[in-house]
């Protein structure tokens, strides 16, 4: 009985891991003229360099973990010449109720938005260039 046991809860447990999932975007709203650049990684996961022109849009979906304790974070550069920088929480399962949230950010001239679950109005959440969130190289 104890087998049978194990062997229900390994398989419902990668049942699980295949269905709960989410997602995020990341816009470059900032104006004509303007690039993004984007470098997103979680703990097993290096989603490696991204360039967007004004208007594009960089993201991906994925499944989250076992442990609903997917973590993904992005640094953003911004402007002519990438010159603004700002490292984010692009995704963390813990924060949504939602297990298959999507993620949207807004990345514009005086800040970075997001709005989660296509909520509006879109909420500031980054100013740029702050240099606290810089140390430890993420």
């Amino acid at each position: 009985m104890f087998r049978v046991t194990v062997v229900i809860l390994i398989l419902l447990s990668i049942y699980t891991q295949q269905v709960i999932g989410g997602s995020f975007f990341i816009y470059n709203q900032v104006r004509h003229g303007s690039l993004m650049k984007v470098h997103c990684k979680s703990k097993d996961n290096d989603m490696g360099w991204h360039v967007r022109k004004y208007g594009g849009v960089y993201g991906f979906d994925f499944r989250d973990n076992l442990f609903g304790s997917t973590l993904f974070w992005c640094n953003i550069w911004q402007g002519p010449h990438l010159e603004h920088f700002q490292v984010i929480v692009a995704f963390e399962s813990r924060q949504y109720h939602d297990l298959n949230a999507w993620v949207r950010w807004s990345v514009r001239g005086d800040g970075i938005y997001q709005s989660i679950n296509g909520a509006t109005p879109w909420k500031f959440k980054y100013n740029w260039d702050n240099k606290l969130l810089k140390i430890g190289g993420l």
